[in-house]
C-alpha cells in the first residue's frame, strides 16, 4: 500500500514539476522575444531579464522532476516561485486590473496555486509514506 502512496504522490509532483517546466520555458521565450512596454527602456530590460531567468529555471524544473525520488527540500524550494508568481499576478490585478483576456490571467494564477500546492503536498506525502515502516 505505502508504495502504490508513494508511487503516486510521486508521479503527482513529476507532472506538476514537468507543467512548470515547460510553462516556464514556453511563457519565458515568448516574454524573451517580446519584450516590456514599448518605449520604456528600463521596463524592458527588467522584463528581459526576468524571462531569462524563467527560462533558466525550466530546466532545473525538469532535472528535479526526473530526479524526484532523491530530492527533498529542493522540491519545496522549486514550489516557492511558481507560489510567489501568483501571488505577484493577485497583487497585479489588485493594483492595475484585470488585463485582456482575464480569463487566461486568471486561469495562470489558479494554476501557479494549484501547482505550488500540490508539489508541496504530494512531495509531503511521499516523503512521510517512504519513512513509514512497513506493516508487517
Amino acid at each position: 500500500m505505502a508504495d502504490t502512496s508513494v508511487a503516486a504522490a510521486t508521479t503527482v509532483v513529476r507532472v506538476c514539476l514537468l507543467l512548470a517546466a515547460a510553462i516556464a520555458a514556453a511563457d519565458g521565450l515568448r516574454q524573451l522575444t517580446q519584450g516590456g512596454p514599448t518605449g520604456m527602456a528600463e521596463a524592458d530590460n527588467a522584463y528581459r531579464f526576468v524571462a531569462g531567468v524563467y527560462i533558466g529555471w525550466a530546466p532545473l524544473l525538469a532535472w528535479a522532476a526526473a530526479t524526484v525520488r532523491r530530492q527533498g527540500v529542493l522540491v519545496y524550494f522549486l514550489a516557492v516561485p511558481i507560489l510567489l508568481g501568483g501571488i505577484g499576478r493577485l497583487v497585479s490585478f489588485a493594483q492595475d486590473g484585470m488585463p485582456s483576456p482575464a480569463g487566461g490571467f486568471l486561469a495562470s494564477a489558479a494554476l501557479e496555486f494549484i501547482l505550488a500546492i500540490a508539489i508541496v503536498w504530494a512531495h509531503s506525502t511521499a516523503l512521510r509514506s517512504r519513512r513509514a515502516p512497513a506493516a508487517a
